[in-house]
């Protein structure tokens, strides 16, 4: 990738879509706006947070949230967006995929191990703290599968729904393994059960391997546990836009 080519990456997942202005693996600008906006909501805050020469760059969409990315391209367009394309739908992140299913593959799994190849000697594990917690495996540059789980945010949101009295704890630091009291409780548990988790299927993912991997972490919730497992490498917060500029700067070379 040049250091020259700026675009806008749009990372639409099931609780955000969040918007980067790149110029190479740089993120000059991020926000982050909620994926049921409504197209004129998103209208609105997309005028509020970019200049009007962004709306000439060329902008590139990835989507595991196949309503909102319809909000996103709509508000876009309405904002003067002409060079706009949707990965999966218009070309295909360009990496070699050797899952069983290649069109049930996430375009931010996809585009988590392209950005990885910058980042590895080919062989890697990105773990994406999201909704749902993926693990994504690149062997030799390819994408080989991976692992999803449940997220943070959504066991919290769960544990609260489906039950009569316990509240909605919002995830803050490393809480003591004692909770005193029910919030307390409930945050030892998803730190340190989503620690072993995270740990344990880094432990088994690395034993597909022939050689070691590096481990790459991104993601929302990143920040929270990342720090406090050992096996993960470096937190790369921009990593999936990143991934997605990379595949419009690879897109002249596919065939």
């Amino acid at each position: 990738m040049t250091s020259n080519v700026k675009l806008l990456a749009v990372d639409i997942g099931n609780s955000n879509a969040t918007f980067a202005l790149m110029r190479d693996r740089e993120a000059l600008q991020t926000f982050d706006l909620p994926s049921n906006s409504s197209a004129e909501e998103l209208q609105s805050e997309l005028r509020s947070r970019l200049e009007p020469d962004d709306w000439k760059l060329p902008c590139i969409i990835a989507s595991v949230n196949p309503r909102a990315c319809a909000g996103v391209e709509a508000a876009l367009r309405r904002c003067g967006i002409q060079d706009l394309a949707v990965l999966g739908r218009d070309y295909k992140v360009p990496i070699d995929n050797r899952t069983a299913v290649p069109d049930q593959v996430g375009q931010d799994r996809l585009v988590n191990a392209l950005a990885a190849t910058r980042h590895s000697q080919g062989h890697a594990i990105v773990v994406d703290f999201g909704t749902a917690i993926t693990f994504d495996v690149l062997k030799d540059g390819a994408y080989c599968g991976g692992v999803i789980t449940p997220g943070i945010g959504l066991a919290m949101e769960a544990l609260h729904q489906r039950t009569a009295l316990l509240p909605l704890v919002k995830p803050h630091g490393k809480p003591p393994i004692l909770g005193r009291d029910t919030v307390s409780a409930i945050n030892a548990g998803v730190f340190y059960g989503y620690i072993g988790l995270v740990h344990n299927i880094i432990v088994e993912l690395r034993t597909v391997f022939e050689s070691k991997p590096r481990v790459l972490a991104t993601g929302g919730y990143g920040n929270y546990i990342a720090p406090y497992i050992p096996e993960i490498e470096e937190s790369l917060p921009h990593l999936t836009h990143e991934g997605i500029a990379l595949s419009h700067c690879l897109r002249p070379t596919l065939p």
